[in-house]
């Protein structure tokens, strides 16, 4: 797995999370990034050969009263991680349904 992170050239935070892992034998790209307009979300996407395999957005909400205040860079970095846990156990999955399909 390689990670690249795109810093904003302003303050240095983290615009974007970037990832290249190995799919059943497919390279993938997984992009993870901020985009502020209209509203503010985070977008994570799968890629495969430049194309959109898989996508997911989420709003960015200003915290409630007494809850903890949790940056973007953590919300991107959580949401970015949960992809690359997906696709790796929905990998294991599909390898041991092949392996339960050459016993039988």
């Amino acid at each position: 797995m390689t990670e690249n992170r795109k810093a904003d050239a302003a303050d240095g935070t983290v615009t974007g999370l970037n990832d290249n892992v190995e799919f059943m034998g497919k390279l993938l790209h997984i992009q993870t990034e901020k985009i502020g307009f209209p509203k503010p979300h985070i977008v994570t996407q799968v890629f495969c050969n430049g194309r959109i395999l898989a996508s997911n957005k989420s709003e960015i909400s200003p915290p409630l009263n007494g809850s903890p205040v949790r940056t973007v860079q953590d919300l991107m970095q959580e949401q970015h991680l949960r992809t690359l846990r997906e696709l790796s156990d929905k990998q294991k999955r599909i390898l041991e349904s092949h392996k339960t399909a050459e016993i039988k």
